[in-house]
């Protein structure tokens, strides 16, 4: 849905930093984009390269897009990534944020009996994509796992109907 609401180009040169396990970079693929895409992360999973947001191995004007896909609220230094960011871009490229949303899976968290986590605090300008979806008792205990947390996982209470929800805006450079 992220890269639905971006529109990009099929042939810019796409940096995603914070790539994780490499989704966004394989759905690019999956849909024709012929520019280059390159994912970095410090932990990498498959066709992610090893890199820290602070100091990214790229030459500066890399990259006509650099995204940024629920990832600066856990950086170290957020404003010394996003120099970086601006350092790799090409002149006239952009850089893009997206975070969680206030309404990001909230009946999941309410039906496990916790707080929603504390979300980015993204610009007025952010647009919201919401994507209905339907969350297991497994998808809940992976979720949990991912913030660190631990709870009971009732079974009887899922699965629940929710909705993913990402605040995506453009950080001019």
């Amino acid at each position: 849905m992220l890269l639905d609401a971006l529109s990009l180009s099929p042939t810019l040169d796409v940096l995603d930093v914070g790539a994780g396990d490499g989704r966004l970079v394989r759905e690019l693929a999956r849909r024709g984009h012929a520019g280059r895409v390159v994912g970095v992360d410090p932990t990498p999973g498959p066709d992610v390269q090893p890199a820290h947001a602070e100091a990214l191995p790229f030459p500066d004007a890399s990259f006509d897009v650099v995204l940024f896909a629920r990832v600066l609220a856990h950086l170290p230094d957020p404003a010394r990534a996003l120099a970086e960011a601006r350092r790799v871009l090409r002149p006239g490229g952009q850089v893009w944020a997206a975070a969680h949303g206030p309404a990001h899976l909230r009946s999941t968290w309410a039906a496990l009996g916790q707080s929603l986590p504390p979300g980015d605090a993204p610009p007025e300008s952010a647009s919201t994509v919401t994507c209905p979806l339907t969350v297991t008792a497994d998808d809940a205990r992976f979720m949990l796992g991912t913030y660190a947390k631990e709870a009971e996982v009732p079974p009887h209470l899922f699965p629940v109907q929710d909705a993913a929800q990402l605040l995506v805006w453009c950080l001019n450079p």
